[in-house]
């Protein structure tokens, strides 16, 4: 086989251009989830406009549910290890002394081949947690050059076991992924080789480095990675189909991920081909990732997805996926982002037959992130202001699963529910007295005593609407000892929770008062006829 020769068109004369990393290897992490919710609602606890609400909890919500997705699937993949991803703090297993790496090179550039292999095999396994003084070889010494002598190459096995190396090395901390990027250029070249073994492991590598950052996405796209990446999607197998949607999801992440080149170039009917035709869940999985990814930027690009058919091969997919836990995430993830549109989405949902007795089975999930999920993506649903969407997520019975979960898991599953149980009863007093609030009250009054400042203000709104909408309330209130719960909020150091735990109780003992910030219109039907107070809003992430 001749060696692969990167391509003369692209330009790499800047491709190495980054500043010198510093001693750190902290990578790319999304926020924490406690800071990003701790922010979810202004003082007023509701936003003022659906336009509002959508972009308040596109930008709250959106690293949270990424950082779910990083904790089940990690960004980057190490050739050798599938279970479990060592981090920067872990002490490497393997103590490779100076004399040992000094051996370790001096069979890498061995005139027998064999010794070469082995020494390339042995040096892969090391680099999945590799100790302080391999790490010296690769950002100091020669080990990139000579692996880069093994790429340019004319012996398959020798090259597959470089790039294998180079996979390890991009999944590495970013001053150690950095040290590779001279390589770049070659795997580029080997996506078109007629070779599936060494597509796969360059496709994969490619990968590794897309996850590191944005500058690394840029300059793979900027140089021509998406073309033959796409064009490997053609492939019958399915080994290197996952692979190649591993590399393309991250290469669409990212607060720019400059979509537009990814439906240029037409990714998105390859994609919803193979949704329509591929049964494995594996591969099924893979393809959503990259779809959830290229649904959650803008609702161009989503419209373009459902014009071509996208809700009717997601939710084929949702039966088979059910069993699957953690692989069903990124459809239940794709179908968030498309309910999180315009309401004409949801309602396209729900007009598939099967859609939302699926979804009663996936919010009762058993794997704890797909049912978290689920949950979100009944929160968008139900913010739809269709009451066609209401009245059927009613119909198939969705108000007393809410409403079990609401009160009887972990709070952050019942928070989840409690977001869809108030959209539903945002839409007026009829959807408020539907609500079994005798089973719900003790559940939002737990929230108002938790130490949760968003499980206290939904807790707070809750017994608004209650106090607000629900006249015979009264009783069901004072049975519970509700208002000795919202005295407590008064004594809280967040100033914002102390005025509105206030002001509801002036509301609720009838005294004069200033109505609670942005509840002021709760029981005024807005000009689309619903009724002001709606907690959350759609979001697509």
């Amino acid at each position: 086989m001749d060696p692969p020769k990167p391509s003369s068109s692209p330009d790499w004369s800047n491709a190495f251009a980054f500043e010198p990393s510093s001693t750190s290897t902290t990578k790319e992490k999304p926020a924490q989830p406690a800071a990003v919710h701790k922010s979810r609602y202004k003082s007023n606890s509701i936003s003022k406009s659906a336009d509002e609400a959508r972009l308040k909890r596109i930008e709250l919500d959106a690293e949270v549910r990424r950082k779910h997705r990083e904790q089940l699937i990690t960004a980057k993949r190490f050739k050798h290890q599938s279970e479990s991803l060592i981090t920067d703090e872990e002490e490497s297993e393997f103590d490779l002394t100076q004399n040992d790496i000094k051996k370790l090179q001096s069979n890498l550039e061995s005139h027998t081949r064999d010794i070469r292999l082995q020494a390339l095999k042995d040096l892969s396994k090391y680099l999945v947690d590799p100790p302080e003084t391999l790490k010296q070889l690769i950002i100091e010494g020669d080990c990139v050059k000579i692996l880069t002598r093994f790429l340019t190459g004319t012996d398959p096995e020798e090259q597959l076991q470089a790039i294998s190396c180079v996979t390890n090395i991009a999944a590495g901390p970013k001053n150690i992924c950095e040290a590779a990027l001279q390589t770049v250029p070659y795997l580029i070249s080997f996506l078109d080789v007629d070779d599936l073994v060494l597509q796969n492991q360059a496709t994969w590598a490619i990968g590794n480095f897309a996850a590191e950052g944005s500058e690394y996405r840029d300059l793979l796209r900027a140089n021509g990675v998406l073309i033959p990446l796409v064009r490997l999607l053609d492939s019958k197998d399915v080994n290197l189909i996952q692979t190649v949607c591993f590399a393309l999801s991250n290469l669409a992440r990212g607060p720019d991920p400059k979509l537009d080149e990814f439906f240029k170039i037409e990714t998105d009917k390859v994609l919803l081909r193979h949704l329509e035709n591929d049964e494995m869940s594996e591969v099924v999985s893979e393809i959503s990732w990259v779809l959830a990814y290229l649904t959650s930027d803008s609702d161009t690009y989503t419209s373009r997805l459902l014009s071509e058919g996208l809700i009717p091969r997601l939710v084929k997919h949702m039966r088979p996926l059910l069993s699957h836990g953690p692989l069903a995430l990124p459809l239940i993830r794709t179908l968030g982002n498309v309910a999180g549109g315009p309401d004409e989405n949801a309602d396209e949902l729900i007009q598939q037959e099967e859609f939302l007795k699926l979804m009663i089975e996936y919010v009762q999930s058993e794997c704890r992130a797909v049912k978290k999920e689920s949950l979100w993506v009944m929160s968008n649903i139900t913010a739809a202001r269709r009451s066609e969407v209401l009245a059927k997520v009613i119909s198939v019975g969705f108000i007393p699963i809410l409403s079990t979960i609401a009160t009887h898991t972990n709070f952050d599953i019942r928070k989840e529910a409690a977001y869809g149980l108030l959209n539903i009863a945002s839409h007026g007093e009829e959807y408020l007295q539907s609500l079994p609030h005798q089973d719900l009250l003790p559940g939002f009054l737990e929230f108002v005593r938790s130490q949760d400042t968003d499980l206290i203000r939904l807790g707070l709104t809750y017994i608004h609407l209650l106090i607000t909408q629900v006249p015979s309330s009264r009783q069901l209130l004072e049975s519970l000892n509700a208002i000795d719960a919202v005295e407590s909020v008064t004594l809280s150091e967040d100033q914002d929770l102390k005025t509105n735990a206030s002001r509801l109780m002036d509301l609720y003992f009838g005294e004069n008062f200033v109505e609670m910030e942005g509840m002021d219109e709760a029981n005024e039907p807005n000009e689309e006829g619903d009724v002001n107070g709606q907690l959350v809003e759609k979001v697509d992430v």
